[in-house]
């Protein structure tokens, strides 16, 4: 399937049928966000992958009750590592210095990139990795096109409780839920705008 043709069938898929998701499928998904790419290469996508029934009812719980998060086969609770901000910052200037991005005196003008960072200040770098995660469930939603699943972003959810259940450290930040299975429908595409309502303005 090529990549225009994932796009125009991917769905919110919100009814799977019971069937398991074969574990070399589930490792394509996981392989295609490792692929995504990410702002200086931090890489900040962190993935819970649930599968028990009871923690998946406890999430639904937490996520106003939609059924289908624990209907589906496999969860992912999808998490921006936000320690990953903290290191390696130097290391990935240098490789975009090495392939002719940045000249070298980015080190003097980048931020952060020559001094340890407090909690506060990593708290200031969620956004942007949340922004990357997003990314790369963006390329599991249409791998998963690709091979027969569906997906769907979810983030109706209280974030704190969820954290709380699986015990995940203050750095994990969830971004969004993604349940993922085999598709028990076939919705059609929700109104989408005209391609000349998006386009704000035209700089030439």
């Amino acid at each position: 399937m090529d990549v225009k043709t994932a796009i125009l069938e991917r769905r919110s898929i919100r009814k799977y049928k019971p069937d398991p998701v074969p574990e070399e499928l589930l490792q394509e998904l996981l392989e295609a966000a490792r692929l995504a790419p990410s702002g200086t290469n931090h890489q900040p996508w962190r993935f819970i992958v649930v599968k028990n029934q009871e923690i998946k009812e406890q999430i639904q719980e937490h996520s106003f009750n939609q059924r289908f998060l624990s209907e589906a086969p496999v969860l992912l609770v999808c998490c921006a590592d936000i320690s990953t901000y903290a290191k390696n910052t130097r290391k990935r200037i240098e490789e975009l210095v090495a392939v002719g991005v940045f000249d070298e005196e980015i080190f003097n003008r980048y931020p952060n990139a020559n001094q340890p960072m407090d909690a506060a200040t990593l708290k200031g770098y969620i956004p942007h990795a949340m922004l990357n995660v997003a990314i790369a469930m963006e390329n599991i939603a249409l791998r998963a096109v690709s091979l027969g699943l569906g997906t769907c972003f979810v983030q109706l959810m209280r974030a704190k409780p969820i954290a709380q259940l699986l015990e995940l450290p203050e750095h994990m930040i969830i971004t969004a839920l993604m349940p993922v299975g085999y598709p028990d429908q076939h919705p059609v595409q929700r109104p989408r705008l005209k391609q000349e309502d998006i386009v704000y303005k035209v700089v030439e």
